[in-house]
């Protein structure tokens, strides 16, 4: 299952599915029909408002599961950390349908339904999430030599969501000659045509240019074998480009990087939409934070600075201060260097992103979107270009409130962090779309209430 390009692992996937299922469905249809609930059979039968309230609970538990990271199967691997956030997430469930029913008394289903429904939710989660983690992984090989190899075996060390483990790396050159042990066979000069004990191969960057092997990964592939190149598998798994390997043809020839007038019109009527939304409802916290950052003093109330946007035309991008005045305005400095330059007030806005409401106004005046990579500032573009290939490419989509490398990753404090923010920028540009700046949201929105990556 692909979502926006980025392939959700197979078991997260089944787990999304089942739960909505059996919350939303199954368990609800139960609850409503069952001579537990206290209620006369035929009336629960007939009640089709009673099932509604206890869908509605179901899908709200779903919700608050995804905030909660139990669909994260990183953190389902650990047992006590699966348990904590279990029991976290159930009560983050039970006081939102509590202020819900608060609100709307008759959406209430009763008390004793709701605590039947959490502890059935309860144990069929717990059940769900530890049938979720087979023991048998996927064996890959991985072709290649030099850095790529060490690296790819550290994304697959840290995505144990996809099940995948190394069960040998080699060079091209091994591959043409053929192991010695001959667990690999069927290759060019050898007479043998078994398969390779392993399920997939993931070729490197500099493998893949080598002719001399795409006999032997062709006659694999003809047997099952599955075969993917690195950058395709970063794509799919981890949602990010690979910049060191790419080539200007990949760029023509991908599917993808569609970004035609009809996309931008629309995305320019959501971003208008949203931000004039976000505006209203938050003008009364925008009020509140100008008055209190103008009690703590320090400087002025807004940050105003120049920076880089669609089609590398500079602009004005506004923010709450967060930090008193550098003694040098115009020093370009990297995050990591600001940090003792926070106030505490400074710290509270940027834990939480609010330091960047005032960029809705950029957002209507057709400065930013929404969702896009973060703009940057004049010099560190002029850098970043000159030492990280394809790195223009990201100012061919309007600059973001949020994006998608915001999300995945945090503040690019290095030219090396850069780096790697635009390989999920390029990922961003590549599968532009609604659906992406949805899930980009949503995302931000579980970023925001936990804090999580601000700097």
């Amino acid at each position: 299952m692909r979502i926006c390009g980025k392939a959700l692992p197979p078991r997260a996937a089944l787990l999304l599915t089942s739960d909505l299922v059996i919350f939303a469905v199954l368990l609800p249809v139960v609850l409503a029909s069952s001579s537990l609930v206290l209620v006369p059979a035929p009336h629960a039968y007939a009640s089709v408002a009673l099932l509604v309230r206890l869908m509605t609970a179901g899908i709200l538990c779903q919700i608050t599961f995804y905030y909660n990271e139990l669909y994260n199967l990183q953190l389902v691997r650990s047992f006590t950390s699966m348990i904590a956030n279990l029991i976290q997430g159930m009560g983050m469930l039970l006081i939102l349908l509590g202020g819900l029913y608060v609100i709307w008394p008759r959406m209430s289903p009763g008390l004793t339904r709701i605590l039947l429904l959490a502890l059935a939710l309860f144990a069929v989660t717990l059940l769900s999430r530890t049938l979720a983690l087979p023991s048998k992984r996927d064996r890959v090989l991985v072709i290649g030599s030099g850095e790529e190899p060490g690296e790819l075996l550290g994304v697959i060390e840290n995505c144990p969501e996809w099940n995948i483990e190394v069960a040998r790396v080699a060079s091209a050159g091994e591959i043409v000659a053929g192991f010695g042990n001959g667990e690999l066979s069927g290759l060019p000069g050898h007479a043998s045509t078994e398969v390779p004990v392993v399920d997939g191969v993931i070729v490197c960057t500099d493998a893949a240019r080598e002719s001399r092997i795409l006999n032997a990964l062709l006659q694999w592939k003809m047997r099952g074998v599955r075969i993917e190149d690195a950058t395709n598998f970063y794509e799919r798994t981890i949602g990010r480009v690979p910049v060191d390997s790419l080539q200007p043809e990949w760029f023509v020839f991908s599917s993808g990087f569609s970004n035609g007038k009809r996309k931008r019109i629309v995305k320019r009527g959501c971003d208008l939409l949203i931000a004039g939304v976000l505006l209203i409802a938050t003008l009364p916290i925008m009020v509140l934070i100008a008055i209190a950052i103008y009690l703590e003093g320090h400087g002025p109330i807004l940050f105003i600075q120049e920076r880089i946007g669609l089609n590398n035309n500079p602009f004005r991008m506004f923010k709450f201060r967060s930090m008193k005045p550098v003694a040098s305005p115009g020093t370009a400095l990297w995050v990591s260097e600001e940090v003792n330059r926070i106030t505490r007030l400074g710290s509270i806005l940027r834990t939480f992103r609010l330091d960047e409401l005032p960029q809705l106004f950029n957002i209507l005046k057709g400065d930013m979107s929404v969702v896009g990579p973060r703009p940057e500032q004049p010099y560190f573009c002029e850098l970043l270009t000159n030492q990280i290939p394809y790195y223009r490419q990201r100012h061919t989509v309007p600059p973001g409130l949020t994006g998608w490398a915001q999300v995945r990753y945090h503040y690019g404090a290095s030219v090396e962090e850069s780096r790697r923010k635009l390989e999920y920028d390029l990922f961003y540009v590549k599968h532009l779309s609604l659906w992406l700046d949805l899930a980009v949201l949503i995302e931000t929105v579980k970023v925001v209430l936990v804090g999580r990556g601000a700097r």
